[in-house]
């Protein structure tokens, strides 16, 4: 792919805070050293290494170490891999560094409800389709964040206490919009003020754009990943009037990639970047959204 020294210039020194890479469960299109190599070609500065079912700050680690000025950074994602909510998981993955703490994706109860009875499963995502094949998958209960009464599990301000103390960043993962809400309030009140929604314009976690509006108060950053207006989950259109709607400061852009049949992550951001441009926002609005956002959530 072609791009201007203009749209190369936007993503210089940018972050992508959600990047798919081997090894992996899933199959991906190239391995942490090799989507870090690219990404320094093209002048960034680090990303973010996320996988549904394992944590990821060691690996980091070893980029960091392998590809010199490259800021690689671990996280970990609360899934029943890990133990689910499990304190004990994100304490060890905080000591070796890790920067961001997913709430439970695949295994979120707003997940496994939606391919709970599925009749054609070729049409499912391919996580969805590993979940069913995985022999444990039939008698591990979805990961669940509040209990009967509606009230926060005990383990989970345990995690928040642990995010607190680490300075890492809480991100809702793949809970249905009225928990990732409620949550946000819990987690503010409970004094952590680095939050990302993730993803909110995926049909599994799409927030309204009121909902989004109303998030702001409580200083979150909205994700907009490129997979999403890529693979036709959303339109372009509806993430240019979201993000417009909210405000650069309140957005970070990030890709979503590291799919075998998908562009590659350093691609995905500069079609991104591009688009943006392409839509009338300025460079400043732009960097802002790839490189100093992310840039303050991870080292600030």
């Amino acid at each position: 792919m072609e791009f201007s020294k203009e749209v190369k210039d936007l993503i210089r020194d940018g972050i992508d805070m959600h990047l798919h890479s081997a090894p992996d469960l899933l199959p991906r299109k190239a391995n942490d050293i090799e989507f870090a190599k690219m990404a320094k070609e093209y002048g960034m500065s680090g990303f973010v290494i996320k996988s549904h079912y394992t944590p990821t700050a060691e690996r980091a680690s070893l980029v960091r170490y392998s590809v010199e000025g490259f800021k690689a950074y671990g996280s970990i994602v609360l899934n029943n891999s890990v133990g689910g909510i499990n304190p004990v998981a994100v304490e060890v993955s905080a000591k070796v560094g890790a920067k961001v703490v997913w709430m439970p994706t695949v295994d979120s109860p707003n997940e496994r409800g939606r391919w709970k009875n599925v009749d054609d499963w070729s049409k499912a995502p391919y996580w969805a389709r590993l979940q069913k094949d995985l022999k444990s998958f039939a008698v591990m209960s979805p990961v669940k964040v509040w209990d009967e009464d509606g009230e926060l599990l005990g383990e989970v301000y345990h995690v928040f206490d642990i995010i607190k103390e680490y300075n890492m960043i809480l991100a809702t993962g793949h809970l249905s919009p009225e928990e990732g809400i409620k949550l946000v309030r819990v987690a503010y009140e409970h004094g952590i003020r680095k939050i990302i929604i993730t993803h909110p314009d995926f049909p599994s976690t799409l927030y309204t754009l009121e909902q989004q509006k109303e998030l702001l108060q409580y200083g979150v950053m909205l994700e907009r990943c490129f997979t999403t207006p890529y693979s036709g989950k959303t339109t372009w259109d509806k993430v240019i009037s979201a993000i417009r709607t909210t405000g650069p400061s309140w957005n970070i852009i990030s890709t979503d990639l590291g799919q075998p049949n998908a562009p590659y992550p350093v691609e995905g951001m500069l079609m991104f970047a591009e688009r943006l441009l392409q839509n009338g926002f300025t460079t400043e609005e732009i960097q802002k959204m790839i490189v100093d956002n992310p840039k303050r959530l991870l080292e600030e």
